[in-house]
């Protein structure tokens, strides 16, 4: 059986362990029954930490079910409010995240709120009178 897969190719890190996590299909217990869902995984051994489209971040058990009591990022994008993944992460300013939204695009960092919203500004000031900012 084909699974059905995320529409775009997403690049999420890992929120624990900041590498890449990898497309993989996941058993989720909706309604008492086992459904097929598109996610990405840790790929650190022994890492439960996943990421959906629909669900955000979440920490999967060894059986299949979610810990809701485990504490995971919860950053909902200011424009859909889709669950937002962790794209980039800056070494040398430990507290630098850059969160994007796998639908519409838009991006939010812990230091400057939507940088997605203030390129766009950017680009329609230098159009309008063809000087940067």
């Amino acid at each position: 059986m084909a699974g059905v897969q995320p529409c775009k190719e997403l690049h999420p890190l890992c929120h624990e362990h900041h590498v890449n996590m990898r497309r993989t299909e996941i058993a989720l217990m909706i309604e008492g029954e086992p459904t097929p869902t598109p996610a990405y995984a840790c790929p650190v051994t022994d890492c439960l930490v996943h990421y959906s489209m629909s669900r955000g971040y979440f920490v999967l058990s060894q059986n299949g079910n979610t810990n809701e009591l485990d504490t995971v990022p919860r950053v909902r994008c200011s424009h859909d409010g889709t669950p937002m993944y962790l794209a980039e992460i800056d070494r040398e300013r430990r507290g630098f995240r850059l969160w994007r939204c796998p639908q519409c695009d838009g991006r939010r960092t812990n230091e400057e709120g939507l940088v997605g919203l203030a390129s766009q500004e950017i680009h329609s000031v230098k159009g309008k009178n063809g000087v940067e900012p």
